[in-house]
C-alpha cells in the first residue's frame, strides 16, 4: 500500500512538473505559442505571430501580429488554477478589409478597442471603450460561468460616412447616431433587452443618391429620428419617430421575428407641404396628405394603406412590385388644385389604378359622377359659337380608360348629358414634359363640334373647327330670310329643305 501511495505521489508531482515546463518556462511558452501559431497559420485565412508570449503562474503578456497590419496585446495578472483574472487589452486593428474572410463582407479603415477584464469562471467583467465609425464609445459585458449575460453600451456620435466607408456603401449620407442599449439575455429563445437610437445632423448627400437611384435632387434633404427597441425571445420590437425635410414617419410597433425573419409593421406618413416632394416626382403639387397602413415582408412584400385625401378616400396595397389603388369619391376641382392645373370640371371621381413598379406601365378605370363643367377657355369659346351654356349641363356618368407607359398616360373619355355627348377618342398626356394632345368630339343636340387641345397641360391651346356651326347658322339664316320675304306654307317648308340640302 505504501508503494502505491508513493507511486502515486509521484505520477502527480510528474504531472504537474511536466504541465510547469510546458506552461510557465520561457522554454514552455515557445512550445505552446508555436504551437498556436502553426495551427492558426495551416489553415491559411490569416498570417499569425507572437511578437511576446509571456505566461508565469501570475502574470501573463501577449503580444500578436495579423496580417503585419493589425496587433493584439493583453497583459496582467491571473490565477491559472482559480481562472482568477486581472488584465488589460488593446486591439488595433489598422486594415479592416482583411476581415472580408471571415465575414463575407468587404470592409473598409479601421478599429481600434482597450479595456479591463476582471474576475473569474464564476463572475467575469469586461469594460473597454472604442472609436468604433469615428465615435466615442464605451460597453460592459457580464459573464457567469464565460457565458454572456448582460451587456451595457453607449456608442456617441457615430459618424453615418465612415459607418457606410466601413461597410464598402456609397456615401449616400451624412450626420451622426447615437446609441444607448442594455441586454440582460443574448440568446435568441430568452433574448430580452432595450436599445434606444438617435440620429440627427442628417443629410443626403444628392449627388451620390441621384447617381445610385436615378434621381434629379436638388434640394437639401435632413432628417433626424428616434428609434426606440426591445428586444424579446425570437423578437425585435421598434417603436419610431423619424422627421425629414420631406416627409415625417412614425411607427408604433415594427416587429421583427428572428425565427423566419419576417417583417410587421405599422406606419403613418405626414407630408405637411406636397411641394416638397418635387424632387422626387418633378412635378409641383399644393397641399398635404397623410397615409396610414401595414408592411408586412416574409416571402414577399406587402404594402397597405389608406388616405383620407381630397374629400374622398384612397385604399392602396402594393405586393412585391404590383401597385393597385382604389378611389372614391374624391372631389376633382381639389384634386386639379393639388396638381396645380386649372380646374375645369367639377365632379366626385371613383377609380381603380393597376401599376407594376418595375415597368412603370399600368391601366387606371375612372368614372366622374355628377360632373358638370366650370366656366373656362373651352366652355366660353362653344357658348360664343354655339349660343349653348355648357356649365349648366349635368354628366351623371363620365367613363375614363387610360392606359399608363412611365409618364406618358393615353386616355379615352365618353361623357353624355341631357343636351350634349362628349367623346375623346385619343389623349396623350406626358407628364414629366407636361404637355397635352387630345381630340374632342362635342355633340350639342343635333350640332357637332371637333376640337384639338394641345401644349402645356396648365394652358392649353384649344382650337375648335367651326365649319359645321357656321354651316348650320347658315342653313337657319337662309330658312329665316326665305319666310321672311315668301311666307311659311308647305310648299314653301319644301324648297327651304331642297335649299339647304345643297350646303
Amino acid at each position: 500500500m505504501k508503494k502505491l501511495f508513493i507511486g502515486l505521489g509521484l505520477f502527480i508531482v510528474l504531472n504537474i512538473s511536466t504541465a510547469y515546463f510546458f506552461l510557465f518556462t520561457s522554454f514552455g511558452n515557445g512550445l505552446v505559442s508555436s504551437f498556436i501559431e502553426t495551427k492558426v497559420n495551416e489553415k491559411g485565412v490569416v498570417n499569425f505571430k507572437f511578437d511576446e508570449f509571456v505566461l508565469s503562474l501570475d502574470t501573463l503578456s501577449i503580444k500578436a501580429n495579423i496580417d503585419t497590419t493589425s496587433t493584439i496585446q493583453i497583459a496582467g495578472d491571473i490565477s491559472p488554477f482559480s481562472l482568477k483574472l486581472d488584465l488589460k487589452y488593446f486591439v488595433n486593428i489598422t486594415d479592416l478589409s482583411k476581415l472580408e474572410k471571415f465575414v463575407n463582407q468587404k470592409l473598409n479603415g479601421k478599429f481600434t478597442t482597450n479595456g479591463e477584464i476582471k474576475g473569474n469562471k464564476d463572475l467575469l467583467l469586461i469594460n473597454g471603450i472604442t472609436d468604433l465609425f469615428g465615435s466615442s464609445s464605451k460597453y460592459d459585458v457580464v459573464l457567469k460561468n464565460f457565458a454572456v449575460t448582460n451587456i451595457d453600451f453607449l456608442f456617441k456620435q457615430l459618424h453615418i460616412e465612415q459607418l457606410l466607408h466601413t461597410l464598402n456603401q456609397p456615401l449616400y449620407a451624412k450626420g451622426k447616431i447615437d446609441i444607448e442599449g442594455n441586454i440582460t439575455d443574448i440568446s435568441l429563445e430568452n433574448l430580452a433587452g432595450k436599445m434606444v437610437t438617435t440620429i440627427y445632423e442628417g443629410g443626403l448627400h444628392n449627388n451620390t443618391v441621384n447617381e445610385a437611384f436615378e434621381l434629379k435632387l436638388l434640394s437639401p434633404k435632413k432628417f433626424e429620428g428616434k428609434i426606440n427597441t426591445l428586444l424579446k425571445p425570437f423578437l425585435i420590437d421598434n417603436n419610431i419617430d423619424f422627421k425629414t425635410s420631406v416627409a415625417n414617419l412614425t411607427v408604433n410597433s415594427a416587429k421583427i421575428d428572428l425565427k423566419n425573419n419576417a417583417i410587421k409593421s405599422d406606419y403613418e406618413v405626414v407630408v405637411e407641404d406636397l411641394n416638397h416632394l418635387y424632387d422626387l416626382t418633378q412635378m409641383k403639387l399644393l397641399g398635404d396628405i397623410k397615409l396610414n397602413g401595414e408592411i408586412k415582408k416574409a416571402k414577399d412584400l406587402e404594402v397597405t394603406g389608406i388616405s383620407n385625401t381630397l374629400n374622398g378616400t384612397v385604399n392602396f396595397t402594393l405586393f412585391n412590385d404590383d401597385f393597385n389603388a382604389k378611389i372614391n369619391a374624391i372631389d376633382v376641382v381639389e384634386l386639379t388644385k393639388m396638381m396645380l392645373y386649372p380646374s375645369f370640371f367639377d365632379s366626385k371621381a371613383n377609380a381603380v389604378l393597376d401599376y407594376n413598379l418595375v415597368t412603370q406601365k399600368g391601366v387606371l378605370s375612372a368614372n366622374l359622377s355628377n360632373g358638370q363643367f366650370l366656366k373656362n377657355q373651352f366652355s366660353t369659346m362653344v357658348n360664343t359659337l354655339a349660343r349653348f351654356d355648357l356649365t349648366k349641363e349635368i354628366y351623371k356618368n363620365v367613363d375614363i380608360q387610360s392606359q399608363i407607359n412611365q409618364k406618358v398616360i393615353d386616355s379615352v373619355v365618353a361623357m353624355e348629358s341631357a343636351y350634349t355627348s362628349i367623346d375623346v377618342p385619343q389623349s396623350r398626356v406626358d407628364l414629366e414634359a407636361q404637355t397635352i394632345d387630345a381630340d374632342l368630339n362635342l355633340k350639342i343636340k343635333k350640332l357637332e363640334v371637333a376640337s384639338k387641345i394641345t401644349g402645356n397641360i396648365k394652358s392649353p391651346n384649344i382650337k375648335i373647327d367651326a365649319s359645321k356651326l357656321l354651316e348650320n347658322k347658315a342653313k337657319e339664316k337662309l330658312e329665316e330670310k326665305i319666310k321672311e320675304k315668301l311666307g311659311d306654307d308647305e310648299d314653301m317648308n319644301k324648297l327651304i329643305k331642297g335649299l339647304k340640302s345643297l350646303f
